[in-house]
C-alpha cells in the first residue's frame, strides 16, 4: 500500500464520503444488509458487495480495487455502508433509504483549514467588508480559460498568474504561500491507447511483438496553505494539488511539481470564494464557462466592473491666438514692432475699437505726432 500525505489523503477521502452521501439523499444509492458483515450496494446501473473483516473494508468495485485499496482509502459504496451503518437504519433483507444523513465531516475540515467562520463574525472594518463583498461577486467568465480533460471534451480553469493577480489587487500584496510537505510522486506503467474510428473506442497500441505498449506515467501531489491579512488578522486556509505526467525524465518530473504547486495555490484560494473560481467546479457551470459564446456577468478581473470606464471629459480647447486685424480685415503685420504699437495705442484711444484701415491708423499716429 501506498501512503499518501494525511491532509490529501483526508480530502481524497472526503470527496467519496461526500459522493455517498448525496447518492443516500437523493435515492441514487440503495444499502441491503446479506449478513452481519456483509452488504450490497445497488444504484441504477451497478451493484456491488461490500464486507467487513475484523477492521478492515473491502468492495467488489473498480474504485475500490484500482485505487483505495493501493493508497489506504475507503470507495464510496464502503461510505454509503458505514454512514447507513452509523444510523441503525438498515435491516437484514430490507433495501434501506437513506433520509436523514447525521454524520459530520468537521473532522476532516477543521484539518483542511484553520480558520473556521463563527455563528457571530466580529465587526469588520470598511477595507475589509470592502474586501468581503468583493469575494463574493460572480465570477467573471472572460477570466476562464479551458484545457483538454483527461478523456474527451475539456475543461474550464484560471490560470496560475491570473489568481496571484485578483489575490494581490484583492488583499494589497498581504497574503503569501507556504509549501507544508514534499512533493510525493507516484509512478506507474500506462498503456498506450490511440481512439479506433472504425472500433469507436479506445485501443491499445501494439509493439512488433504484438504486446501492447506501455509508457511510464505519473501524479505529483503536495499541500500547501495560503495566509490573507484581513482586519489585522491573518487567516490561513491548506488544501493539496496535484499534476499528471508521463515520461522518466527530470523535465518531466520538474514540470509535474511545478504544476502541482500551482494547483494547490489555486484550491487553496478557491476556498476564498466566487473571484478564485470556485464556481468551476459546479458541473452544469462548468460545461459553458470560459467557451467563446460564454457570457460575462458584468465583473472583470478581481471583481471590478468589466463595463469600460466612462471616457474622461475631454480637455478645453487650448486658447488661440487672437488675431489682430483692421476692421477692413487686413491683418496687423505683428513683426512690424512700430505698427503693432501703434494699433495697440489706438485700441486704447477709442475703447478698444480697431482702426477701420492702415491707412486710417497712419493717419492717426501723423496727426497725433503733430499735436505733440
Amino acid at each position: 500500500m501506498i501512503t499518501v500525505p494525511p491532509i490529501l489523503e483526508n480530502q481524497l477521502q472526503h470527496e467519496r464520503m461526500a459522493r455517498a452521501q448525496a447518492a443516500l439523499l437523493s435515492g441514487d444509492m440503495q444499502v441491503m444488509v446479506l449478513t452481519d458483515c456483509t452488504w450490497m450496494v445497488t444504484s441504477k446501473s451497478s451493484h456491488y458487495t461490500v464486507s467487513l473483516e475484523g477492521d478492515a473494508w473491502t468492495c467488489t468495485c473498480p474504485d475500490f480495487s484500482g485505487r483505495c485499496q493501493r493508497f489506504g482509502l475507503r470507495c464510496k459504496h464502503i461510505e454509503a455502508v458505514r454512514l447507513t451503518e452509523t444510523e441503525k437504519i438498515a435491516e437484514p433483507g430490507l433495501v434501506s433509504q437513506y433520509t436523514y444523513p447525521q454524520f459530520s465531516a468537521t473532522y476532516t475540515e477543521e484539518q483542511m483549514t484553520q480558520s473556521k467562520p463563527t455563528h457571530d463574525p466580529p465587526t469588520l472594518d470598511p477595507s475589509s467588508e470592502k474586501i468581503l463583498w468583493r469575494l463574493r461577486q460572480p465570477l467573471d467568465m472572460n477570466r476562464v480559460k479551458r484545457r483538454q480533460a483527461p478523456g474527451q471534451g475539456t475543461v474550464p480553469y484560471l490560470e496560475g498568474y491570473d489568481v496571484i493577480e485578483a489575490a494581490n489587487d484583492l488583499f494589497l500584496f498581504r497574503w503569501s504561500f507556504d509549501l507544508l510537505s514534499e512533493p510525493h510522486i507516484m509512478r506507474w506503467d500506462k498503456v498506450i491507447t490511440f481512439y479506433d474510428q472504425r472500433a469507436r473506442k479506445k485501443v491499445p497500441v501494439l509493439g512488433e511483438d504484438g504486446k501492447p505498449t506501455t509508457e511510464i506515467a505519473g501524479i505529483a501531489y503536495i499541500t500547501g496553505r495560503i495566509t490573507v491579512e484581513l482586519d489585522g488578522k491573518a487567516y490561513s486556509h491548506a488544501d493539496a494539488g496535484r499534476c499528471i505526467f508521463t515520461g522518466d525524465t527530470p523535465e518531466a518530473l520538474d514540470m509535474a511539481i511545478a504544476g502541482a504547486v500551482t494547483d494547490c495555490l489555486k484550491r487553496c484560494f478557491r476556498q476564498l470564494g466566487e473571484q478564485f473560481g470556485n464556481s468551476l467546479y459546479d458541473k452544469e457551470v462548468a460545461k459553458t464557462a470560459g467557451l467563446e459564446n460564454g457570457v460575462s456577468n458584468g465583473h472583470g478581473p478581481n471583481g471590478r466592473s468589466a463595463l469600460p470606464d466612462p471616457p474622461a471629459p475631454p480637455n478645453p480647447p487650448a486658447p488661440q491666438a487672437e488675431t489682430l486685424q483692421y476692421r477692413d480685415g487686413v491683418a496687423v503685420d505683428t513683426g512690424n514692432a512700430a505698427e503693432l504699437e501703434a494699433f495697440n495705442a489706438f485700441k486704447s484711444a477709442h475703447q478698444e475699437l480697431a482702426p477701420a484701415s492702415r491707412e486710417v491708423l497712419r493717419a492717426w499716429v501723423a496727426s497725433h505726432n503733430g499735436k505733440k
